[in-house]
């Protein structure tokens, strides 16, 4: 009984200080069917679970997954999912204005609302994912239509929780760094009855930053954010588990939406922030649900869950308009707003999953469906043609929303049916083949699609695996909705995604290391453009879906440990994307925003003894633009990152861990995501210092 009684403990007393804001009883969902098991090496995933929703091998996946660990996550102290995502270099990084991150994955942006999973459930992504929860990230290259519903054709990134452990464990963590950086996790995990069937496990965090950058009084930005998380496991048989989760992430910030670049270089300086220094923006997301698990046969299994996102935003912004800037009387313009947002998104799955034989072939089989429902509500009101003045005053006006009529409710519907079969021929054949269809429906239209996917795998030795790949993705659009356009009313087919993909995977060094690479080609057909309409007296335009884009790509991907004592974990990128547009020369034949041709990243770490390790990363971001009419040219750039952690033994259950990390070891200064006027500046050199207790 003493056993249990530390983690019982911790949970108590932990909970408490955030009560009043992270709520009790949270809990965080941590499903089966994304937990790996058996990593042999560090920086090496056996398997993956996000492709194929299947617990297959990487060899025995048709496709790219790029996975970061809690190794990985840990050692670089990642705070942001923009610090665990850049480590693969498909990833672009647009801007991060109102408390966002913007990623590109093969050029295609994803999408806020479809293109982040949270243990394969989609996730509103208008603010800063909970890093403290993550146990790994996977990135899912190419369309994921076949068991994902509509998404970009890019991909996806599912971001896989933490989950219960049987064994007690537990840490507390403080790291405090450059710019005021506070940051205090604490983690407890282990069996909460006798028997073991009870088993539940807690993550606490906060969070307090400022910044180097500062508004036209002299102040600066400021960040606290606080995180709680709580999850259940509970064996109700042997062979069926029920998991329940809550967390709950506040995030109370400054604005600042980034610099304004003349000839290269922030106007008014790298430091200047042009929004006002009362600006605020407030975030309150919770997630809560349930997830069962149940082995019918030692063959077939079943899974079913639901979880409901409910995202709250208020936000106070004086947003300054760059382009009105005059530098005689030092001024210019601004517009103030008040507004409140509440999204609530409702997501749900069932999966069966099983395995038999049927002639010679042995089959995987995979069949289930998914449903969404997201629900918006929002009010908001203005104030224009406002003028601030550097070093003076920046007025803010008496505006607040809940004196604004709220929108109509404007909810969203849909469902899909998949199917998948995996079929192994013999030892080096494979053939995969999966049909999904899809019905969503919102106020005033309904759409139907129909996806496949087939891919073939061989394998010439039991380490190797050379497949083809083809999927698809697809994005609804809603009919065209104007009076001076000639097609008014018209509806419009899906955007569809189409790749066709050839890869190769080997594991390396015994096992201990995992190579792939792969060319792949995708095309985003019926892109909605406008050509414009002369000598009419009512029309001005014609809607059309002529547009196209195309994506052409070589990928490399190395991670594992190369020797006992050095892993790493590595990629590089080429990417040929172009947009078609037959109407528009300022944008045809274009290449998308904050998509470079070429990218790389590696992060290293080498042994000195069992109790020390360094850590050396780079990253490359070849030139690219800002705009998608190609005008703002953006330098590409490498930032170099360190560190070095040393573990020292405080008692036979306990250790203490001490880390440095330098982010921007040359402090190289770069232009992140975001168009011109809202470009993100890159992070100038920061040195944290962490000490962890394990025990």
């Amino acid at each position: 009984m003493l056993k249990k009684q530390p983690l019982a403990v911790f949970v108590a007393v932990a909970l408490s200080p955030l009560a009043s804001t992270a709520a009790t009883n949270t809990t965080e969902q941590v499903d089966e069917i994304y937990v790996i098991e058996g990593q042999q090496a560090r920086f090496k995933a056996n398997s993956n679970e996000t492709a194929m929703r299947m617990d297959v091998s990487q060899l025995e996946t048709a496709g790219q997954v790029a996975v970061m660990d809690q190794t990985l996550i840990q050692e670089q102290n990642a705070t942001t999912l923009g610090d665990v995502l850049v480590n693969d270099a498909s990833i672009g990084v647009g801007g991060t204005d109102r408390n966002r991150e913007i990623f590109m994955l093969r050029g295609f942006e994803l999408d806020t609302g479809t293109g982040y999973l949270r243990n394969g459930q989609q996730q509103w992504s208008y603010y800063r994912h909970p890093v403290e929860l993550m146990e790994r990230v996977e990135v899912l290259k190419g369309p994921a239509g076949l068991l994902y519903g509509k998404s970009a054709p890019g991909g996806l990134v599912n971001m896989v929780t933490k989950r219960p452990t049987a064994a007690f464990q537990a840490s507390i963590s403080q790291k405090l760094g450059s710019d005021d950086y506070q940051h205090t996790v604490a983690d407890a995990s282990g069996s909460l009855n006798e028997s073991g069937t009870l088993r539940g496990r807690v993550v606490l965090s906060k969070q307090s930053e400022g910044s180097s950058r500062r508004y036209v009084d002299g102040s600066e930005p400021e960040l606290d954010r606080q995180v709680a998380g709580l999850m259940l496991d509970y064996d109700i048989t042997p062979d069926t588990q029920l998991s329940l989760h809550y967390d709950r992430v506040v995030d109370d910030s400054n604005s600042d939406n980034g610099a304004n670049i003349i000839n290269g270089k922030p106007q008014l300086g790298s430091q200047f922030i042009w929004e006002a220094p009362w600006s605020f923006m407030d975030i309150d997301v919770e997630n809560y649900g349930l997830d069962l698990v149940s082995q019918l046969t030692p063959d077939w299994k079943v899974k079913a869950g639901y979880n409901r996102q409910d995202y709250k935003r208020h936000y106070h912004e004086g947003f300054g308009q760059r382009e009105t800037y005059d530098a005689n009387t030092q001024s210019f313009k601004y517009f103030a707003m008040d507004r409140h947002d509440n999204w609530v998104l409702d997501t749900a799955y069932i999966d069966v999953t099983g395995a038999f034989q049927f002639g010679n072939i042995d089959h995987q089989v995979l069949i289930g469906s998914n449903a969404l429902r997201n629900d918006y509500v929002g009010q908001r009101v203005m104030e224009k043609n406002q003028t601030a003045v550097i070093g003076g005053t920046y007025p803010e006006p008496d505006i607040q929303y809940g004196t604004a009529t709220p929108r109509d409710p404007e909810p969203t519907d849909s469902i899909g049916f998949y199917a998948q079969d995996l079929m192994t021929l013999n030892p080096q054949w494979q053939l995969l083949a999966g049909l999904r269809y899809d019905r969503e429906e919102n106020e005033t239209d309904t759409y139907y699609n129909l996806l496949p996917k087939a891919a073939v795998m061989y394998h010439p030795a039991p380490e190797q695996t050379l497949y083809v790949t083809y999927s698809e993705s697809f994005e609804p659009k809603n009919p065209v909705d104007s009076d001076t356009d000639i097609n008014n009313g018209m509806a419009l087919d899906p955007v569809k995604g189409k790749l066709y993909e050839l890869g190769y995977k080997q594991t390396l060094l015994n096992d201990q290391a995992l190579f792939s690479a792969a060319v792949f080609q995708i095309e985003q057909e019926n892109k909605v453009v406008k050509e414009a309409i002369t000598g009419s007296d009512d029309y001005n335009a014609r809607t059309t879906q002529l547009g196209k884009q195309t994506h052409k790509g070589v990928e490399l991907n190395l991670g594992g440990q190369v020797t006992d004592s050095w892993s790493l974990h590595s990629s590089a990128t080429y990417l040929h994307a172009r947009t078609e547009d037959p109407f528009d020369p300022k944008h045809d034949g274009k290449q998308p925003a904050d998509t470079p041709e070429w990218g790389a990243s590696i992060w290293s770490r080498y042994d000195v003894d069992n109790q020390t390790y360094v850590n050396v990363g780079a990253r490359y971001v070849g030139d690219r633009y800002g705009d998608t009419k190609n005008t703002y040219h953006k330098p590409g750039y490498t930032t170099v990152n360190a560190g070095v952690g040393h573990t020292v033994q405080t008692s036979e259950r306990s250790d203490l861990k001490l880390t440095v990390n330098v982010k921007n070891l040359f402090n190289e200064s770069y232009l992140a995501g975001g168009v011109q006027n809202k470009t993100t500046l890159g992070e100038e050199r920061k040195v944290v210092l962490g000490a962890s207790l394990h025990f």
